[in-house]
């Protein structure tokens, strides 16, 4: 995990989450704990963040998704 826990706003609500792995260039992706579940962002080939699949999580929606990928790539230039 990387630093301390990380807030977004969406949808008039407050969001705590914590970046476990990075983006750069060499890895399009973005691992982030958000209510105690993993969830893997991937850069697709349309520069659009979208959540890659997962079964035992529910989906996150688009909107807060673009949320926290904005507040990562601000941190993390790729």
């Amino acid at each position: 995990m990387i630093g301390f826990p990380l807030r977004v706003n969406y949808n008039q609500q407050g969001y705590s989450y914590y970046i476990i792995s990075a983006p750069s260039k060499r890895s399009l992706t973005i691992e982030i704990l958000l209510d105690g579940k993993s969830y893997t962002l991937i850069l697709n080939e349309n520069k659009l963040w979208i959540e890659k699949a997962s079964e035992e999580n529910c989906p996150l929606e688009p909107g807060l998704i673009l949320a926290i990928s904005k507040a990562v790539t601000q941190r993390y230039p790729i």
